[in-house]
């Protein structure tokens, strides 16, 4: 038979180096991350060591009405050490937080994955608390209800505490998984445990102000509710359109 059977070898036509395929990484988050959480967490050590009384007082009162007024009998946290350390911290990690929220979800790298971004966020929500403290503090001597404002003052210092521990959790993570399913789960989290302090400390600022409920209603409204959702829509308006207005 005539016919020839012709045959290549598999090794043939192959690339005699095999070139190395780069990874693609979006993003990676910067040391200045790292050190933000860090620090956070180092003062919560300073505070839980040097202070581990008040610290837990100041953890506990979110679920035990009982320990504020314990807490403001022996000392008062908001004009203290430790509330200041709870404070700084929670600036910072809050402000890391909402600059992840802000980043991964409008992708824009150039301008919200800097330090620049982040100290303009620490700078708002810093704002936005000492005079959120001010007007409280203004509220009940005009009132005469200085024992409910104080309350309501030492509860939010509390959950301050409380989200301080959470979003150190959640930020190591955030920094190496900066996605957006882990920051969704974060926020909720957050939201949850502030709309938890606002609704049981309505009912006990009732209690401690002999105020009827339509006033009580739009202080929280004016203070709390409102601020929170202009500060969410915001944070929407900053991924869709760049822009806060």
């Amino acid at each position: 038979m005539g016919d020839v059977i012709e045959y290549q070898l598999v090794t043939e036509n192959v690339a005699t180096t095999l070139e190395p395929n780069l990874r693609v990484v979006e993003y990676i988050s910067p040391s200045w991350n790292f050190i933000v959480v860090f620090a956070a967490i180092i003062l919560m050590l300073f505070n839980k060591q040097l202070f581990t009384q008040r610290f837990r007082m100041m953890l506990s009162v979110l679920s035990m009405s009982s320990d504020c007024d314990r807490m403001t009998r022996e000392w008062n946290p908001i004009v203290s050490v430790n509330g200041l350390t709870v404070f700084v911290s929670y600036v910072a990690l809050l402000a890391l937080v909402v600059q992840k929220i802000i980043l991964v979800f409008s992708r824009n790298i150039i301008l919200y994955s800097g330090f620049g971004f982040y100290m303009d966020v620490c700078v708002f929500i810093m704002a936005f608390m000492i005079i959120q403290y001010l007007i409280v503090t203004l509220y009940g001597w005009l009132f005469g209800i200085e024992a409910a404002t104080t309350h309501h003052e030492v509860a939010h210092l509390s959950t301050m505490t409380v989200l301080n521990i959470v979003m150190s959790f959640f930020g190591l993570i955030i920094i190496f998984y900066p996605i957006k399913i882990i920051l969704i789960v974060t926020s909720v989290i957050i939201l949850i445990i502030m709309g938890i302090r606002i609704i049981k400390t309505f009912f006990e600022f009732q209690i401690l102000s002999k105020m009827n409920l339509l006033n009580i209603f739009l202080y929280f409204c004016t203070l709390e509710i409102i601020p929170l959702s202009v500060a969410i829509t915001m944070i929407c308006r900053l991924v869709v359109t760049d822009c806060v207005l």
